[in-house]
């Protein structure tokens, strides 16, 4: 991996995600241009990459809502929003087809 460890930042982020979990550090890699949370308790390291371009506020929210221990609410939000799509799409479909037949 070519990056480096951010082990300070202005915002304290670093420090603040390893109050979360001692294990956490970030990593900025060079190659993607995007900050990687990693957990030196695991092997892989890589927990997640941050859709974001600074560490901020919504780095260590966004850390705290894909713990692990948050899987299940994750999951049953993202069947959730899956069901309404489709419904969604069914209704814009029919919608379509009505109109072709002029009804």
């Amino acid at each position: 991996m070519t990056g480096r460890v951010v082990e300070d930042d202005l915002f304290g982020i670093s420090r603040r995600l390893k109050s979360i979990d001692d294990g956490y550090f970030v990593f900025l890699n060079y190659k993607t241009g995007k900050f990687e949370v990693h957990n030196k308790k695991d092997t892989p390291s890589l927990c997640l990459v941050l859709p974001y371009d600074r560490l901020d506020e919504r780095t260590v929210r966004h850390v705290l809502y894909t713990r692990a221990e948050r899987v299940a609410d994750i999951v049953r939000r993202m069947d959730e929003q899956n069901a309404r799509l489709e419904r969604n799409n069914r209704y814009a479909a029919v919608g379509s087809i009505v109109a072709q037949c002029g009804f």
